[in-house]
């Protein structure tokens, strides 16, 4: 295995590239409880200012959740938004939306996204994750950053970074 370390690239004018322009992280640990089929901010949210227009941002999300029913074939949807506008839907069916699906009755996990966004500004964009269960019969829920009954808190994470292009 070879392994390529650069420090700098420059173009043939002599100028300096900079690939990443700026990195920006949150996390929470907040756990928020979603029993009805209106997609909840689950609290995960991260602000950037773009320098250029043309920069891209990368959103890397890893998102804890927990859901359950009293019965099998439960799961929950998750959304992604910039703004107000919604860049990552899940698919859905008559019943509901599902990221993550399972025919047990719970099920505990981290759901992980990586997408390549063109906001084309350069005011502060805000990027946030809203979820819910694939339905709310048999006391179908959708837990995020599940707090179990010995203290532990999940923790969700959102990074995004400044690409030029």
């Amino acid at each position: 295995m070879s392994t390529l370390k650069v420090n700098t690239l420059q173009n043939t004018s002599g100028n300096t590239l900079n690939f990443v322009r700026q990195v920006v992280s949150a996390t929470t640990s907040t756990e928020v409880i979603v029993a009805s089929t209106t997609f909840t901010d689950t609290t995960l949210t991260a602000s950037i200012t773009p320098s250029s227009t043309s920069s891209k941002i990368l959103v890397l999300i890893c998102q804890s959740y927990f859901y359950s029913s009293s019965s099998t074939a439960h799961g929950m949807g998750l959304k992604i938004f910039r703004g107000s506008t919604v860049i990552l839907d899940p698919l859905a069916d008559s019943t509901g939306p599902y990221s993550y699906y399972t025919n047990t009755s719970g099920s505990y996990g981290k759901a992980s996204y990586s997408l390549l966004d063109s906001p084309s500004t350069t005011s502060s964009v805000t990027y946030k994750t809203q979820g819910r269960p694939y339905t709310t019969a048999n006391s179908g829920t959708a837990r995020f950053q599940f707090n179990d009954s010995s203290g532990t808190k999940a923790t969700s994470f959102i990074q995004l970074l400044e690409i030029a292009a």
